[in-house]
């Protein structure tokens, strides 16, 4: 048993399970022996195999590993066991092929020349590669008797960065736009047009494909796919207002969804015609990695709309299917299976006419378990498991997100493709927002039937992820705002400050036990923000009603609530002594402490300023409520006026003013 257990501990290390964190208390927290089995076993790893796994995992079983991501002129390593050497005897040199990844890249020309070895340890050689331009590539190793190919993918120093001023945006949550049932895209393009004026950005929620006929699929982060987008907020079919104040997600799906498959029918008139030109040109430009997944996506629809939501309830065949399978679905059902392609050409279409406007996107961090991104590529995901958090202030209990994790070690064997094309499917603007970006170093993983204090963090090859986020960053021309919010090592920040993701500083965070943070020392890369979705509102956090709401819920005891408002008070004299030391705050109003937060937020090195709706309106409820479902109305409550009554009002002037006089606004055109 004692060998067992050292056996389950080395091959947990080995995999990348953290043996210990620290929680939100600074209190230490040992991983069990019985966590770390459930989740190396959650991986595919099995202690009977442990000499394969160790073999595995401390030299890669093939000479060449399955990807290599490096800064341009560094050179790759490779693996030679003794059969290897062996069988080539002579060892001195090596033939390379270098030519263009097509499933990512355009064609393009083939180098091919002679390099020598160089040993660097014990059975391993390095190989020079010449200086390439930031890309991807397939690279050819040819030795005396043995031959392998890989995937090479050659990154950038740092993140594109869009805009050399200090900037600022307003966020934009579709649903709660009370022009129309469903805020579209025409309203989304109005007020960019309107923001982009008066030099700002438009923040908007995820549009990730979701389900809304489900409870839980109504938030924009519970995805069905995060490579392909939602039809919802499709300007074509506008729905009818019927609830101002909520947003009807089923009556909203209904509605648009049977309006858009009579207006297709027309389209595919003249599909059939050889008419639809725009159409077959827009499948044409699409690289044939992501061209080949919206044709799965597309059967994937279809056959949850034939066969039910769940797919792990379908036929062996269609849980597991072949891509032969897959085509011939394609080719027997083009109709049916023809609707969803064009449902994402809309959107893209209209998203298009967004793009001459600065607006920051969001990737949300996980796809459910039900979801096509897990279907399509089931081999990488452990499907025993969900992502998470730790207890913490926020959530004593923990928080269990429903999906399936990401398994480090098989997301590095697919070349990081899976990863690599959901960023470049949410990389269509000037900006985007990676949500939960520490999950790109650790991820707190929860095994099935467990609650959340049985996880452990499992540690990602975040070189690499954020090399590849540099070089998408870079090729489409996006700048990148990472959500860094929670408990995390002071290094994870700075490594992404490093490659010019910015940071997300969000001011009721920005302090010490003693005082909040003077606007000085916020860092230049970074964005700024009172609030986020998941966090209350600025009259919401000045009245409590975020602790009042969560001893309601259960999610805290009379103590925790009582100590909790305690703590609030405290930090409010904190901000006001803070906000009069800077000269800011004169009266105690809630107007005037708003202004008052702005001017410090405004004048803070941080190169973007968020500003939500919900603040300068002084609404109470918050847009999300974590560890909540039907208890309380997330991501449905709607803005109490429309766009063009809420730029109208004073204080959305006095907002302009503040952040022209601190330099924040500039033409974009």
């Amino acid at each position: 048993m004692k060998q067992l257990k050292q056996l389950i501990c080395e091959l947990s290390d080995l995999a990348g399970i953290i043996p210990f964190y620290y929680d939100c208390k600074g209190n230490y927290i040992e991983i069990s022996v019985e966590t770390k089995a459930q989740l190396i076993s959650a991986m595919g790893i099995s202690p009977e195999e442990s000499l394969h796994w160790i073999e595995y995992f401390k030299n890669y079983p093939d000479f060449l590993e399955p990807v290599y991501v490096i800064k341009p002129g560094f050179p790759v390593e490779i693996y030679l066991k003794e059969n290897l050497i062996r069988k080539n005897s002579s060892m001195k040199e090596a033939l390379i092929e270098i030519f263009p990844f097509e499933e990512l890249a355009n064609k393009g020309d083939a180098l091919c020349f002679k390099v020598e070895l160089s040993p660097v340890a014990e059975k391993k050689y390095s190989i020079p590669i010449p200086f390439l331009p930031i890309g991807y590539y397939r690279l050819r190793v040819s030795l005396e008797k043995t031959a392998g190919e890989t995937v090479l993918i050659v990154v950038p120093e740092n993140c594109f960065v869009p805009y050399k001023n200090k900037i600022w945006g307003l966020q934009c949550n579709l649903w709660s736009l009370k022009e129309s049932a469903e805020g579209n895209f025409s309203h989304l393009r109005k007020l960019a047009e309107y923001i982009n004026s008066i030099g700002g950005f438009i923040g908007i929620n995820p549009l990730h494909f979701n389900d809304p006929e489900d409870i839980y699929g109504i938030s924009p982060y519970s995805a069905i796919s995060r490579q392909f987008n939602t039809p919802l907020y499709l300007s074509k079919c506008p729905v009818q207002l019927k609830n101002e104040k909520i947003f009807e997600y089923p009556y909203v799906w209904k509605e648009k969804m049977e309006c858009l498959r009579k207006d297709f029918e027309a389209f595919y008139r003249e599909y059939i015609n050889a008419n639809a030109m725009d159409f077959i040109a827009y499948k044409n430009k699409l690289c044939p990695a992501i061209r080949d997944d919206l044709k799965y996506f597309s059967v994937f629809c279809f056959l949850r709309e034939r066969f039910g939501k769940d797919w792990q309830s379908w036929s062996p065949e269609l849980r597991h299917p072949s891509k032969e399978i897959l085509n011939k679905i394609y080719r027997d059902n083009e109709k049916e299976v023809l609707f969803y392609e064009y449902l994402q050409w809309l959107v893209d279409s209209e998203l298009d006419e967004i793009k001459k406007y600065p607006v920051l996107l969001d990737m949300g961090f996980c796809s459910i378990k039900s979801s096509f991104d897990v279907w399509i590529n089931q081999e990488i995901y452990a499907l025993k498991v969900e992502y998470g958090a730790p207890p913490d202030d926020f959530n004593p209990k923990g928080q269990k997100w429903g999906a399936p994790p990401v398994i480090p070690f098989k997301l590095k064997e697919k070349a990081y493709l899976p990863f690599i094309k959901i960023l470049r499917a949410n990389m269509k603007t000037k900006l985007l927002r990676i949500d939960h970006a520490l999950g790109l170093f650790r991820a707190f993983w929860i095994p099935e039937g467990s609650s959340p204090d049985n996880g452990a963090y499992v540690k990602y090859p975040w070189k690499d992820l954020l090399g590849i986020i540099a070089l998408e960053s870079q090729l489409n021309q996006t700048g990148v705002i990472g959500e860094d919010l929670g408990t995390a090592e002071e290094w994870m920040k700075n490594e992404l400050i490093k490659r010019k993701i910015c940071s997300w500083r969000v001011f009721y965070f920005e302090k010490s036990q003693e005082r909040y943070k003077s606007s000085g020392i916020y860092p230049e890369d970074s964005l700024c923000s009172i609030t986020t979705h998941d966090l209350p509102t600025l009259k919401g956090f000045w009245n409590g009603k975020d602790i009042e709401l969560r001893n309601k819920f259960k999610i805290y005891d009379e103590k925790q609530a009582h100590n909790a408002f305690m703590e609030r008070q405290n930090d409010i004299k904190k901000i006001i002594a803070l906000l009069k030391e800077e000269n800011l705050l004169e009266r105690d109003s809630l107007t005037e402490l708003f202004l008052a937060i702005l001017k410090f937020l405004a004048k803070t090195p941080s190169k973007y300023l968020l500003l939500y709706p919900e603040d300068i309106l002084l609404l109470e409820e918050q847009i999300n409520f974590p560890g909540t479902t039907t208890e309380y109305p997330n991501w449905q409550i709607k803005l109490p006026f429309a766009i063009n009554e809420i730029i109208k009002l004073p204080i959305f002037k006095e907002i302009e003013a503040i952040l022209k006089e601190a330099g924040r606004v500039h033409s974009f055109d």
